[in-house]
């Protein structure tokens, strides 16, 4: 779903002359650069590149979620109904008693 939002003038003739030496649509470009932004951001706290990249990464997906393109489950590494049905075993050396 598209929305529209008011940029000044000046910065969408840079987006415009951008989009056209990358070959990418005005829209793209955009969306480049707020990525490429928050990138940016998530790095400026960021202990090493990977930590960086999961900030993004949690960060997209929480939009993700937010707006309907994917569901919370589909957050998980193992879906709720195979995590209730698995049988818990611990080994011998860590039960008490």
């Amino acid at each position: 779903m598209s929305k529209s939002v008011r940029v000044p003038d000046e910065l969408y003739a840079l987006v415009k002359a951008e989009a056209g030496l990358t070959g990418r649509s005005i829209a793209e470009q955009l969306a480049h650069w707020a990525k490429r932004g928050l990138i940016a951001e998530a790095a400026e706290g960021a202990r090493s590149e990977v930590e960086a990249a999961l900030a993004v990464s949690h960060k997209l997906d929480a939009l993700d979620v937010r707006s309907g393109k994917r569901s919370p489950e589909s957050m998980l590494l193992i879906s709720r109904e195979r995590a209730r049905q698995s049988k818990r075993t611990f080994p011998k050396k860590f039960k008490s008693g």
